[in-house]
């Protein structure tokens, strides 16, 4: 396979089952959970995919080999109140970088991720973020991605 036989495209309302299947199977393989939790977790999802394409709240890159979706990405957004040195304040978040794993290592994650950051540059997004898992590390770091010096602090509501 030579990444130039795989079509990458950006996703549109028609590809929500795909992108479905992909954060499962992503999230699988960090954790496996119940059968029952991932009918939950695919009925909330389809909803979320519906709502945000639509809005242009979420944005996805897909690749495709042979007809079948080897890969996805995707990226949300946000603004806060802009800082010196970070006027806009806005930002954008990646998410579901996803290539199966007997595409990888074939520069299909490479190609979404630079898809992604182009999209983000020409809406003016001035910072992206994502959380990477110990497989993408490298990538993420290639392009620039690196540790910020105070760690983000979460707390669940729920």
């Amino acid at each position: 396979m030579m990444i130039n036989d795989v079509k990458f495209r950006r996703a549109n309302v028609g590809d929500i089952e795909d992108l479905v299947k992909s954060r499962i199977r992503f999230l699988n393989e960090i954790k496996t959970h119940s059968e029952n939790e991932t009918k939950a977790l695919e009925v909330a999802l389809k909803k979320y995919f519906s709502l945000a394409i639509s809005s242009n709240e979420f944005i996805g890159w897909l690749a495709e080999y042979e007809g079948k979706i080897v890969g996805t990405n995707g990226i949300v957004f946000w603004q806060i109140p802009g800082r010196y040195g970070f006027l806009s304040g806005k930002n954008g978040y990646i998410l579901n970088m996803y290539t199966i794993p007997e595409m990888r290592k074939k520069g299909i994650a490479t190609y979404l991720l630079n898809r992604l950051i182009s999209e983000a540059k020409s809406m003016g997004i001035e910072r992206l973020h994502l959380h990477a898992r110990e497989a993408g590390d490298a990538l993420y770091r290639k392009v620039g991605f690196s540790e910020q010096q105070s760690p983000e602090l979460v707390l669940r509501l729920t």
